[in-house]
């Protein structure tokens, strides 16, 4: 079967690749009227301009809390605050959704001013959209091409063991085993892709992608009763680990505690003040950082062991914390001080455009490599924290038919080594096919059948597929 791959031009550079696919905005009109929409949800001067002209919003909405007093549900957005009254039928879609990824659109009707400085906006929401997942495509291509082939397609890369190697980190916070999210902690040199990796599976999966929050955003914000990112997402992103300095240094050390608690057990406690209960969650993490010239700021990395744990504790030393415990809740360590640019690994097709697995089917391809991880057996009696790792790691791998041996999967965790080292270089199952994967008719994305798509009609100004 051929890859159902799709390619695109993006002609402005406010809108992400995430973006594009998500609504499928593949040419210029759509794509002009997607950034229209979607930026008064991402600028408070663009929020401001669509409540002056009643215009028209998509957003997706970061967290939602719901007003008893008032009968309203707030949305809150990075551009501020968004309400409409709470109808039966939008809680009833609150509540069915709330584990898929949720966009809704409507009008910006009128504003309230909580201060010289802060307002909240009205919005009549005239339908919603959710991904969707061709579940029969998926399960044929899992039948034909390897698990980690597919999810480098995802993602814009070609399945290179190289590109493998690099990629991997980011992926395994997407899957849970045992009951226990992964976590991963990347270093690698700038233009290695992070940042980009992980807006694209913000699209694909119930992710998000940010600098370290504060706890409020992180957990429960007491003052509004709005659930934290922790609460809606499953997968969290944290970028730029290499610059908590400051006030971001402040916002690590204040959610230091409930964030170990969160990463071993999924349970996430609010402040002892906060009326509302404590709630358990399982999410992933992955902090990424730069390096430059194998230092990190000060910090240098090759002046110390060669274990990239002990590489870890003695940078988190400088954050005034115990490194101990967070590390001992990281399943995997990834320090890559090789200058390896992303954009030679991605999948170009003639055109030198990057060509992208359809998302539906990544979205697919996913979620059933995620309920195959839950069902692997256990592979270790474990008897230290790191023989749970292994564990963890072991069933994703073997989900993702990437073979390693049981004693190198243990150098992995124990941070002697990392995926670059062990097929950085070597030939994988994608590399040996290379000639015949090429085969694949590869077309605009424009050209692509629908697969039900849910986003297409918004984009396009219809809205057969609001309920």
């Amino acid at each position: 079967m051929d890859l159902p791959l799709i390619t695109f031009t993006k002609f402005f550079k406010e809108l992400h690749d995430a973006d594009i696919l998500t609504f499928r905005a593949f040419d210029k009109e759509s794509q002009l009227k997607l950034l229209k929409l979607l930026l008064p949800s991402k600028s408070a001067l663009h929020l401001e301009n669509a409540y002056r002209k009643g215009a028209e919003i998509v957003f997706k909405p970061e967290s939602v809390s719901i007003g008893h007093k008032t009968n309203r549900v707030y949305f809150n957005v990075k551009s501020g605050t968004l309400f409409t009254d709470l109808t039966d039928e939008l809680f009833d879609t609150l509540l069915e959704l709330q584990n898929q990824q949720l966009y809704f659109k409507g009008r910006v009707i009128d504003k309230i001013a909580l201060s010289e400085k802060r307002a909240m906006y009205e919005i009549e929401i005239d339908s919603y959209y959710t991904a969707t997942y061709d579940f029969d495509t998926a399960k044929q291509l899992l039948q034909e091409y390897k698990p980690i082939d597919l999810l480098m397609y995802a993602i814009g890369y070609k399945p290179t063991s190289t590109a493998i190697a690099c990629k991997i980190a980011q992926l395994l916070p997407l899957f849970t085993f045992e009951d226990k999210a992964i976590h991963t902690v990347i270093f690698t040199p700038p233009r290695f892709g992070k940042s980009r990796t992980a807006s694209i599976l913000c699209g694909l999966t119930k992710a998000y992608a940010t600098v370290f929050p504060s706890p409020a955003k992180l957990i429960y914000d007491g003052r509004t009763g709005k659930y934290g990112l922790t609460y809606w997402y499953n997968t969290l992103y944290i970028d730029e680990f290499d610059k908590i300095k400051g006030r971001r240094l402040e916002r690590f050390q204040e959610s230091y505690e409930v964030l170990l608690t969160g990463m071993s057990d999924g349970l996430w406690q609010r402040d002892i003040s906060a009326k509302a209960e404590d709630f358990r969650n399982l999410v992933g993490f992955c902090f990424m950082g730069n390096i430059k010239d194998a230092k990190i700021d000060d910090f240098t990395l090759a002046s110390y062991s060669r274990n990239n744990r002990e590489k870890l504790h003695e940078y988190l030393e400088a954050y005034n914390v115990s490194p101990e415990p967070f590390i001992e809740r990281i399943t995997y360590i990834d320090i890559i001080t090789k200058n390896v640019q992303a954009y030679k690994l991605l999948n170009y097709n003639e055109q030198n455009r990057v060509m992208y697995l359809e998302p539906s089917v990544s979205r697919a391809v996913i979620k059933i490599l995620q309920d195959e991880v839950i069902e692997k057996p256990i592979a270790k009696r474990a008897e230290s924290e790191l023989d749970h790792h292994f564990n963890r790691l072991k069933a994703v791998l073997d989900t993702l038919c990437v073979e390693i041996d049981d004693a190198t999967i243990e150098q992995l965790v124990n941070g002697e080594t990392t995926f670059y080292d062990v097929f950085g270089s070597e030939q994988t199952h994608a590399d040996m096919h290379e000639t015949e994967n090429d085969n694949n008719d590869t077309v605009d994305a424009e050209e692509i059948p629908m697969y039900e798509w849910d986003l297409r009609d918004l984009v396009e100004g219809d809205a057969n597929d609001s309920q």
